[in-house]
């Protein structure tokens, strides 16, 4: 389809969505990418690039984003990075509407000032900070990748599944904003790219349990009519499941996994006016086919995250397990559109959102965090009241604590499960009722960062740490401005690898944003000492491991010269284990002992000097 026969079916559905006001602005929004990708082409098909433009805007208008902003941003989401600098994109589109302007900023690429090339992480961060504010950078984003996967076969294997990976946190968004159709025709897309031989395996197992099943299905629908009716169900359809139901997220950033194929593929959906309807229903359908046990889900009072409502449940039909979903009609599209199918002239309520919204707003956010966020939440924990939170599998007692409240997780030391009592790192399982215990002058400490599961709570800690106001294990500060290093082995302490800090040199050190503590040594020439605290040593133990890795030249005899300094100061190595690098270079990580520190860190000056040694990665003392 011609541009301009795309901006006319836009601008048609614009003035029956939006009125003949929006229209005519969404026009102008419109002819304005045309000048700003004017004469650029795409790589599928040569065709002007403003189609991808005019199809993202088409997307969210025609899905239920009934967003005269939006849609304009999203017209004009590639200009300020794609258009000619002659063009003046950016100060043009803050002149049209400075809220457009404010939407097509945050997604826009940061550009790499050395390389020239998009900047991914600051891009995703900016995104994602634009988004605790407003979720529109969201959702068109996500239009946006779900059409640039209909285009990865132009390119070569290795960059369409680059591609496939990193649209997976996207995934994860949608289903989080109750965008399900949208989650699933993404998935749908980048699955033959992602992984292509698990995709054709899967698929011909489902169509053949879907195929052996439907005269089965058929015998159930004219079953079905019983449960139809005055003050029963209204309608009900019988659906065959997708892969995209099978596929999950994985608990590492742009990795999927598809769960075995099996049954249920088949699911019922049967539609009820009002509560008691629903429940006369699901009563209905467990005295005709009897329930599984523990798969009755009452998700119409208690909703999950996304916002779905239904009463759920799990029955048996010649000898085959059937999912089944109770829907009040008024839930219907809201459980397939999410965020989409409330949409007004206002926006919906962003409340049903604010555990997404509050991470997405933390300034120091990774990706594995928002990621994490969006991992699906199977996990109903109940408050003693009866307020139920949901987590992903594997979530603590800190999770929950740092749930309720950040003052209860800061301070908490356990809780009691059930009305047992329980440690801050014991799991939660589905069902359980926590009371959290605190102690009065609690902290949060670096290693529960390793050990909680919710972005909340990930965000609420690496805050806590960064105030200062913790315990620094292996540093005791004065008020004069100075401290003591009376540990090696403190896990809040990072040793620079500029200039070696060893025993019984002067050190300086200071409190880095992430609340670790620096320290170099005070004749390091990349710091301003005056800047920096003073620090003693005063170690209560002499003995220790070292551990360093660190970089050699790959060539014959570069092994032997570190293993001729170590026999030289009658160090023993305790292991060893190495890594081949580009560039000639080879990574060895060594753990050594027999001999006190001031030893060790004697022989740590003397290793960067060898003639085989490229650099000191890292080392750290236990």
């Amino acid at each position: 389809m011609k541009p301009e026969q795309q901006i006319n079916e836009i601008i048609n559905l614009a003035k029956v969505k939006l009125g003949l006001g929006a229209g005519q602005r969404i026009a102008t929004a419109a002819q304005m990418a045309m000048e700003f990708h004017h004469g650029q082409t795409r790589k599928i098909d040569g065709g002007p690039y403003v189609v991808h433009c005019l199809s993202v805007a088409y997307n969210i208008l025609s899905w239920g984003l009934n967003d005269e902003v939006a849609v304009c941003a999203a017209l004009l989401h590639d200009a300020v990075e794609d258009a000619p600098p002659q063009a003046n994109a950016s100060q043009k589109i803050k002149e049209f509407n400075a809220d457009i302007h404010r939407l097509v900023l945050a997604l826009s690429k940061i550009r790499n000032l050395q390389t020239g090339a998009g900047d991914l992480p600051a891009t995703y961060r900016r995104i994602l900070q634009a988004a605790s504010k407003d979720l529109r950078v969201l959702i068109i984003k996500t239009f946006d990748v779900f059409h640039n996967a209909e285009t990865l076969h132009v390119h070569g294997l290795d960059k369409a599944k680059n591609k496939a990976s990193l649209s997976l946190i996207y995934v994860g968004v949608a289903r989080r904003l109750g965008m399900i159709t949208l989650a699933d025709a993404i998935i749908d897309r980048i699955l033959p790219f992602l992984m292509p031989v698990q995709k054709i395996q899967a698929q011909k197992i489902l169509d053949n349990l879907i195929l052996k099943g439907r005269a089965s299905m058929d015998q159930l629908s004219r079953r079905l009519n019983q449960v139809l009716g005055e003050n029963l169900a209204q309608d009900f359809t019988i659906e065959g499941k997708t892969l995209s139901d099978f596929f999950c997220l994985s608990e590492q950033p742009g990795v999927g996994q598809l769960m075995p194929v099996g049954w249920p593929v088949f699911r019922i959906r049967l539609i009820v006016a009002d509560d008691d309807a629903a429940w006369r229903v699901l009563g209905k359908m467990h005295a005709l086919f009897g329930p599984l046990p523990r798969h009755v889900r009452d998700y119409m009072n208690a909703p999950r995250v996304n916002g779905f409502r239904a009463l759920t449940s799990r029955i048996l039909w010649e000898g085959k397990p059937i999912n089944v979903q109770v829907v009040r009609r008024h839930d219907d599209l809201p459980n397939r559109m999410g965020i989409l199918a409330e949409w007004g002239v206002s926006g919906p309520d962003p409340s049903k959102y604010m555990r997404l919204l509050a991470t997405l707003g933390d300034s120091d956010l990774r990706m594995s965090e928002v990621h994490s966020h969006v991992l699906p939440d199977l996990l109903d924990v109940y408050t003693p009241k009866g307020d139920r939170h949901t987590f992903p599998v594997g979530a603590i007692v800190l999770d929950f604590a740092y749930m309720i409240h950040t003052d209860l997780g800061h301070r908490c030391i356990g809780a009691k499960i059930n009305e047992i009592p329980r440690p801050a790192d014991h799991p939660l399982q589905d069902g359980d009722v926590v009371r959290i215990l605190t102690a009065k002058n609690g902290w949060p400490q670096r290693s529960w960062l390793d050990e909680v599961k919710t972005a909340r709570a990930k965000t609420l800690i690496k805050q806590a740490l960064k105030s200062g106001l913790s315990t620094l294990k292996g540093i005791n500060r004065s008020q004069s401005g100075s401290f003591q290093l009376t540990s090696l082995t403190g896990e809040d302490i990072r040793w620079s690898t500029c200039c070696l800090s060893i025993p019984k040199v002067p050190i300086v050190g200071r409190l880095s944003e992430d609340g670790l503590w620096i320290v170099h040594r005070q004749d390091c020439l990349r710091i301003q000492p005056k800047e920096w605290e003073q620090g003693h040593w005063n170690l209560a133990n002499n003995q220790g491991l070292l551990h360093v890795s660190f970089n050699v030249q790959h060539q014959s005899g570069a092994l032997l010269q570190v293993l001729e300094l170590l026999a030289r100061y009658n160090i023993n190595g305790k292991s060893i284990s190495g890594k081949t690098r580009s560039g000639g270079l080879y990574t060895i990580g060594m753990q050594l002992g027999g001999q006190s520190p001031e030893i060790l860190g004697n022989m740590l000056l003397e290793l960067p000097q060898l003639p085989s040694v490229r650099e000191i990665l890292k080392y750290r003392w236990q």
